[in-house]
């Protein structure tokens, strides 16, 4: 059962690394997790038959003329089936409808499937005949993309921005505890650690030399 147990909690291991990280929507993480419980439904049938591709370590315990106790099996796939209803509630509201796919990729987006109101059609029409734009699109993250679009497509951009933005993880709430409590220590606890934190967790690095050329590096006589 241990070897079993080693199995399942490397691959959530695998599924929880990818779900950590910088630039990750929850349109994303239901993807990933919609296709982990695919994986399961796979390894249940798998199991049932005998085949233990998926578990290396517990394939390493049965010997070739050994097979699994028919009971074994039974709480395996008992488990796996538990684990992949455990994952139903997970990232319920990053499952787009159909009519919302055009936040995925407005260029590729079927027009008929849109809702047709508040002008979206329209505004997707314009998008798509600008060939910046789609230049745009193709080298930049998908939130960045629609954050740069709010001024000339508000519709358009608050409509994405408001399935994109949301936290799909408690990753980044996390690293700033991390960064608070390496910052703020017992012995400086009366520190105001605001401008340290936005140092500490931002993404921008300074402009060390430009900087330093509006610096005088020696005072003259």
């Amino acid at each position: 059962m241990l070897a079993y147990l080693a199995d399942v909690f490397l691959a959530q291991n695998e599924l929880s690394l990818s779900l950590q990280g910088r630039g990750l929507n929850i349109v994303t993480a239901s993807e990933k997790l919609a296709a982990f419980k695919e994986k399961l439904a796979l390894w249940i049938k798998r199991v049932k038959v005998g085949n233990l591709v998926n578990f290396p370590c517990l394939e390493e315990t049965v010997t070739e003329d050994a097979s699994l106790h028919p009971d074994f099996v039974a709480k395996i796939v008992e488990h796996l089936q538990m684990l992949c209803t455990s994952f139903e509630s997970y990232f319920s509201c990053g499952e787009l409808q159909t009519c919302d796919n055009w936040i995925l990729n407005p260029f590729r987006q079927n027009l008929e499937d849109v809702d047709d109101d508040r002008g979206i059609k329209e505004d997707l029409i314009d998008l798509r005949h600008s060939r910046g734009i789609q230049m745009e699109f193709t080298i930049g993250q998908l939130e960045h993309f629609w954050a740069s679009q709010l001024e000339a497509y508000p519709a358009l951009a608050k409509k994405a921005l408001e399935v994109l933005v949301p936290f799909a993880t408690t990753y980044l709430c996390e690293q700033g505890f991390s960064c608070l409590l390496h910052i703020k220590t017992k012995s400086r606890n009366r520190l105001n650690c605001e401008h340290d934190m936005r140092v500490a967790l931002g993404t921008k690095t300074p402009r060390f030399d430009a900087i330093i050329e509006k610096k005088q590096q020696q005072r003259s006589h």
